[in-house]
């Protein structure tokens, strides 16, 4: 069979939004990589003390990420709390506008977008405040719509942001329930996971995401919840048998750390009809030969360099 890269299925996914063009899991992250193409988004869900469901990386409100909106009167990001310890009101009164890696992401700005900025205005939010997963659709939505229009998006970009998937990591971490605080055992489903396929489907887009973590599982949950669903399961290091991994999750995709992928390993996967998406690759030797693997997809923080290294050697993705 043809490797996968070679037909319109190849995943050009951005990770974080576009992590290394906007401060990551923003509005104006997703904004870009929507600008540039994506056919996919990879985004972190934590759980507000309220159980909404936010996009949000660490486990805690950090200066790493965060600065206090003037006049807030929140609690300073230096004192680290907890996410799951502020309810939504509280968590909206941080800018999470800051780069933690100068050195690594030279060209992030912290400028705002012509949709997130009207998007921010007509929700009564900052435009770098952590947007919540139903922000994220409801921002997609108005993206492919007449709003993004007006903002000056082409049809091409809005008509691709209508098919545009969403790479949903839910940020349990196994036998620590504190991190989420909802008290799961990993026998049952919990509110995080409860909540999450909720939006999914009050959105309609139960269609258009894969459920993804490192607590495989909660991707056993998640299927149970959501038969429908694509799932993933995320990897670190090399296990012996990354297809017997995914299918015990009952996964359909396989997201390995892409350090420790090699080929034999895709073909293994792919021979057990199963997806590779290996993250987060950011360096142009890597994407060739992850290419030259026949991976499925790549998950990075550039995705303008990288959609640009697939056009040149005439890979299409999404629109093209």
């Amino acid at each position: 069979m043809p490797a996968p890269h070679q037909s319109s299925s190849f995943d050009l996914q951005g990770h974080r939004g576009a992590r290394g063009l906007k401060p990551e899991n923003t509005l104006p992250a997703f904004e870009i990589a929507f600008d540039l193409g994506v056919t996919s988004v990879e985004t972190d869900v934590h759980l507000t003390a309220d159980g909404v469901p936010i996009l949000f990386h660490d486990a805690e409100v950090s200066d790493r990420l965060c600065r206090l909106i003037p006049g807030s009167g929140a609690v300073e990001p230096s004192k680290r709390p907890k996410v799951s310890s502020l309810n939504l009101m509280q968590i909206r009164q941080y800018r999470a506008d800051i780069n933690p890696n100068p050195n690594r992401f030279a060209v992030q700005d912290n400028q705002t977008t012509p949709l997130a900025d009207w998007f921010a205005e007509r929700h009564g939010i900052e435009a770098f405040a952590p947007p919540t997963l139903a922000d994220l659709f409801s921002f997609t939505l108005a993206y492919a719509g007449e709003p993004g229009r007006k903002a000056g998006k082409t049809d091409q970009r809005r008509n691709q942001s209508g098919r545009v998937r969403f790479d949903l990591e839910l940020k349990r971490v196994p036998f620590r329930p504190a991190v989420i605080g909802d008290g799961v055992d990993g026998t049952t489903s919990g509110i995080l996971e409860q909540r999450v396929i909720q939006a999914a489907r009050d959105a309609n887009m139960i269609n258009r995401v894969s459920f993804r973590s490192f607590d495989h599982r909660c991707i056993r949950i998640m299927g149970e919840l959501a038969p429908e669903s694509t799932r993933a399961i995320l990897v670190e290091g090399a296990p012996v048998s990354p297809a017997d991994l995914a299918r015990q999750a009952g996964a359909q995709v396989y997201c390995p750390e892409f350090e420790f992928l090699d080929e034999l390993q895709v073909q293994q996967i792919h021979e057990a009809g199963l997806r590779v998406l290996p993250w987060t690759v950011n360096e142009p030797a890597d994407w060739q030969r992850l290419l030259d693997w026949g991976v499925d997809g790549i998950t990075t923080d550039f995705p303008d360099q990288l959609g640009q290294f697939l056009s040149v050697r005439g890979i299409a993705y999404g629109d093209g």
